[in-house]
């Protein structure tokens, strides 16, 4: 479902900074064992909850009070001492070790903004913008849980002015870049979540060249990392015609047109967004999704789709 936000007709997803909230692992300290190495993204906290083997069931059961009552003290502020701990870790000359920290801070600040205000204000952004610039080979996830870890830690409305100004801002962008592109998917969500409720972020992402490379992005075989770049548009293109004549100049209205047809319900709810925003009070974008035949798809979504989120 749309709502009015901004404009006489802009429609963002309603909360969408949720859709870029980020769990890795598991709730605690460390990743689950044996995944650490090959961590190959992100998972929802009900993912994380319900996501168990059927043979594991009986044991489960033993252990089902203390697990749920580790996932719900993560839920909150954690234990004393925990994020200070944490912080430590960041720095820890163990590649490994810094990499499990920022998974571990990025699920302690999946959920409550007064974890996100902690984390910033001990001092935690410096180590994970390190972690971004120089990633470690040994542990291929480093720049992945940094960066979502940032996108969590940007969801809090009084942290995104201080993050964007760190210098994260940029380094996000130059990860949007690279090969990794697990890394990327992250990046531009935490790129959307700067942007959200933030005129300002949206003009300094579209600064740093990011434009270019979250529409690159939109062509990943990955759908998750065409759901975020696709979301991070959605929201740089509020408000802000300029990133809206930027974002069509550079050929983003043909491969979102493209992704309404993609099977994955994320992809197809975030690629309507993002036309909608773009082509919001801009007609010469609604002209260009006309010609290139959005009208015929969103028509057959309507239609045929029995799924709220992407009506």
């Amino acid at each position: 479902a749309l709502r009015l936000r901004g404009g006489k007709d802009e429609a963002p997803p309603e909360q969408p900074w949720k859709d870029s909230k980020r769990v890795f692992g598991s709730f605690c300290l460390y990743p689950e064992e044996g995944k650490a190495d090959g961590w190959q993204g992100p998972r929802i906290p009900s993912d994380h909850l319900d996501g168990e083997d059927e043979e594991d069931e009986e044991e489960e059961e033993d252990d089902e009070d203390e697990e749920d009552g580790d996932a719900e003290a993560y839920r909150g502020v954690p234990p004393a001492g925990v994020v200070e701990g944490l912080m430590m870790m960041l720095t820890s000359p163990d590649a490994t070790e810094k990499a499990k920290a920022a998974a571990a801070l990025c699920n302690i600040c999946s959920e409550t903004d007064s974890n996100r205000e902690l984390v910033v204000h001990a001092g935690g952004l410096p180590s994970l913008i390190d972690m971004l610039k120089h990633p470690s080979p040994e542990v291929p996830f480093m720049q992945s849980a940094a960066a979502a870890c940032i996108c969590n830690l940007a969801a809090n409305i009084n942290s995104k002015e201080v993050i964007a100004t760190s210098g994260a801002l940029e380094v996000l962008v130059k990860v949007l870049r690279s090969e990794n592109q697990a890394a990327a998917a992250q990046a531009a969500g935490a790129l959307w979540s700067l942007c959200v409720d933030n005129d300002m972020n949206k003009q300094r992402v579209a600064d740093a060249g990011a434009i270019p490379h979250l529409i690159t992005l939109l062509h990943a075989p990955d759908t998750f990392a065409q759901s975020q770049s696709a979301g991070a548009l959605s929201e740089c293109s509020i408000r802000n015609d300029n990133n809206k004549r930027l974002i069509s100049e550079h050929g983003a209205i043909l491969p979102l047109v493209k992704m309404l047809r993609s099977q994955d319900l994320s992809v197809q709810r975030l690629s309507s967004c993002a036309l909608c925003n773009v082509c919001a009070n801009h007609e010469a974008n609604k002209r260009q999704a006309r010609e290139v035949g959005a009208l015929p798809v969103l028509v057959h979504l309507l239609s045929s789709s029995q799924v709220p989120e992407v009506l």
